[in-house]
């Protein structure tokens, strides 16, 4: 497995952050990915057996937005440290998310010079770490979604939309879209996934992944 950065051009905003995601989701052997608006960066981890480098930058270059290639912007980075409780690798961060999602008393936990990541284990009590510290999820302001336990399973965190909402849009207005059902509850739809969403990244994938799961049930 490798993991490098990347420095990618002409995002403007969260909608250009998904693009990009969306493009990489065509690819075989990516694992991991975290693009970034506002850093203009891409953090990818892949299976160096089945795709390279070349072809994650081909794949992205295929859209409005083109991968500096001028520098050397394409390196190595730190293995993904494991969860100091349950031993699970983590998914890095944009150290953005702790303002919004942390209390006001566990923010100066957080050094925002390190990589800082999250627990993805549903039954772990950890959320983020580093290799200094740890934050519990209940120092959270809003419960993690994906977690055992969690009353208020949230999935557009920008939004304040949780999956019983997405549920009642399906079954009494026939909507199934991102936009279509965040429009409904919101006037003016908020995308800033990068400060809201605890883990960074846009909720649209997921989002699409609850809609299907939902449909099919019904």
């Amino acid at each position: 497995m490798k993991k490098i950065e990347i420095t990618i051009k002409g995002m403007t905003c969260p909608s250009c952050s998904a693009a990009v995601d969306t493009l990489l989701n065509e690819l075989d052997g990516i694992k991991f990915k975290s693009i970034n608006h506002v850093l203009d960066s891409g953090q990818i981890e892949f299976d160096e057996s089945i795709i390279g480098e070349e072809e994650i930058i081909a794949k992205i270059n295929e859209g409005h937005y083109k991968v500096d290639t001028d520098k050397e912007i394409i390196e190595n980075i730190v293995d993904i440290l494991e969860c100091p409780n349950c031993k699970t690798p983590g998914q890095l961060v944009p150290n953005t998310v702790f303002k919004s999602n942390l209390k006001v008393e566990s923010q100066g936990k957080i050094d925002l010079g390190k990589h800082n990541y999250i627990c993805l284990n549903p039954a772990c009590s950890i959320a983020y770490y580093n290799d200094d510290i740890i934050i519990d999820k209940s120092e959270l302001k809003r419960e993690l979604w994906f977690k055992n336990g969690t009353e208020r399973k949230i999935i557009c965190y920008c939004n304040n939309i949780d999956k019983s909402m997405i549920q009642k849009a399906i079954t009494d207005y026939n909507l199934s879209s991102w936009e279509e059902i965040t429009s409904h509850y919101r006037n003016k739809v908020i995308e800033k996934c990068e400060l809201l969403n605890p883990t960074g990244f846009c909720c649209r994938n997921t989002f699409a992944k609850v809609v299907d799961k939902i449909k099919h049930n019904l």
